[in-house]
């Protein structure tokens, strides 16, 4: 079995968001497990970082504030280090990293803005993920969030909104376990496909949207021959 560190930022993540993000990697690790893939995500704890690495970044919609790539890349590798000090019997040399923030970076060459799937690169080999939930939120969902927060909104508006936060969030769940599969794809070293698979990148969210959650059978061959047969320990969730 192989194990993948996951992780995420809490800065400006919904409470309703961080709840259908575990939601999301449960039913990853449940699709590895019928699949008969041997790998699974343990959870490494929350990361918060402080306001002083915040960058503004132009956008179309005006001026953003948000945490650079360079900077979530450093702080989830040295978590992944970190544990693998405090328990070298776990064989992990992955870790994804979840953001609700779009991926930004400080080089203004690359634009990662608006960018629907993640980010990797690999650092003394440790592979590091970061993927935005950011692109996989409807406007009706942020739209919807902000009325339930809101104290100024009647009762019968608020249970309207309940109905179509449930609708919502099930749609943000499946895109977001398509991105997760389609990052766990590229760590184990697939390129872009053209099937119906998750490792087709999509040109529009509606693309993304009639994807099947799904490796199709070229890429689960080529995943199931790269896959690593290990025999740790196996850990829990803190």
């Amino acid at each position: 079995m192989e194990f993948i560190g996951f992780t995420y930022v809490t800065n400006f993540l919904e409470d309703t968001l961080r709840d259908a993000m575990f939601e999301v990697v449960d039913e990853a690790n449940r699709l590895f497990d019928d699949w008969g893939l041997g790998v699974r995500f343990v959870y490494l704890d929350s990361l918060t970082l402080e306001p002083g690495y915040l960058i503004n970044v132009k956008t179309p919609e005006g001026t953003v504030r948000l945490y650079p790539l360079e900077v979530l890349v450093d702080f989830l590798d040295y978590r992944l280090k970190v544990e693998l000090e405090k328990n070298d019997e776990i064989e992990m040399n992955k870790i994804l990293g979840l953001i609700s923030f779009p991926l930004a970076s400080r080089n203004r060459y690359f634009d990662f803005y608006e960018s629907f799937l993640g980010f990797q690169t690999e650092r003394v080999g440790r592979r590091i993920m970061v993927l935005s939930m950011r692109p996989f939120e409807s406007d009706v969902l942020r739209m919807t969030l902000r009325t339930l927060e809101s104290p100024h909104v009647e009762d019968e508006v608020k249970r309207l909104a309940r109905r179509i936060l449930s609708r919502e969030i099930e749609t943000f769940k499946g895109r977001l376990l398509k991105g997760i599969l389609h990052e766990v794809g590229h760590a184990f070293g697939l390129e872009h496909c053209s099937n119906p698979c998750v490792m087709n990148p999509p040109a529009t969210m509606a693309e993304w949207d009639s994807r099947p959650a799904v490796f199709c059978r070229s890429c689960m061959k080529k995943l199931e021959e790269t896959v690593g047969e290990f025999t740790p320990s196996t850990p829990g969730r803190p």
